[in-house]
């Protein structure tokens, strides 16, 4: 079924250049994202978010290529992904969540040709690649992570200002080892251009945030504390922040969090069962 539907989205009208109406709804698709993150729990959002993406695409008046539709698409599902990927990260429904459309951007990339593809298309497809490269085999691994970083640095050569390339290429930099390029200083100015650059505050937010774990990992606790204000300052009361508060306080970082969610969890677990004086 997926392999069908993966199909159909492939023969799918292409625009090389999308309208100002096709651009604007990139931005409305954004501050759902952000405020999907200051619900009380992951149930909550993961549950709000599915029923404001409907009603985006119920509200969309005028008409956009499928290229556009499926952009859109894709930044719904990453965002619903996180949430259901904190709730149980090895249940059958998250991982075939992510492999459906992870089937439908590698279908659509197969017909369509790079150098043609809308920045902000090819920013949420190796979004998407690179969310489900965990399920991939390591020499599949290697080839994309290596094709993806060739996408990152040709759009930053040529001067691309969407934050989200520089919250991708820092994250590549955040979590590639250190003898395939890896880097927490380069992923640090990549995020700090995230953060100032935006445009849309989904965009600073965790650049801000994204900003501060680099220093806290850089062991800078003082601007780690500076960034995660600024980005508490474009999301009061918001439910990631706190998290992200709790992994610093024992020693952790959000990085380490989405590389091994259950050991991170397991340490922060014991250390606040010691701080609280239980074995």
């Amino acid at each position: 079924m997926a392999l069908a539907l993966a199909a159909v989205v492939a023969a799918g009208a292409f625009c090389e250049k999308w309208t100002e109406y096709e651009e604007s709804l990139i931005g409305q698709v954004m501050q759902i994202k952000l405020e999907s993150r200051a619900k009380k729990t992951d149930q909550e959002a993961g549950e709000w978010l599915a029923k404001k993406r409907e009603d985006f695409f119920s509200s969309i008046k005028e008409k956009v290529c499928d290229e556009a539709k499926l952009t859109y698409e894709t930044l719904f599902v990453l965002e619903q992904y996180h949430f259901m990927w904190k709730i149980d990260d090895k249940a059958k429904a998250t991982v075939d969540f992510a492999e459906a459309q992870y089937k439908k951007v590698m279908a659509w990339n197969d017909a369509h040709p790079a150098k043609n593809r809308n920045e902000w298309y090819t920013l949420c497809a190796y979004e998407m690649i690179n969310t489900y490269m965990p399920n991939l085999k390591y020499k599949q691994k290697i080839s994309l992570g290596l094709e993806e970083k060739k996408v990152y640095d040709a759009m930053i050569a040529a001067k691309c200002q969407k934050g989200l390339l520089y919250l991708n290429a820092g994250l590549w930099y955040a979590f590639a080892p250190a003898i395939g390029g890896g880097s927490d200083k380069k992923a640090k100015d990549l995020f700090a251009v995230a953060a100032k650059l935006g445009p849309s505050d989904y965009e600073k937010f965790l650049g801000y945030v994204y900003l501060a774990q680099t220093e806290f990992i850089l062991g800078d606790k003082a601007s780690c504390e500076k960034h995660m204000q600024e980005a508490e300052k474009i999301l009061p009361d918001n439910a990631y922040t706190p998290f992200v508060r709790r992994l610093n306080g024992a020693g952790l970082d959000a990085f380490e969090y989405a590389d091994d969610k259950g050991d991170t969890i397991a340490k922060m677990n014991k250390y606040y069962g010691k701080k609280n004086g239980k074995k």
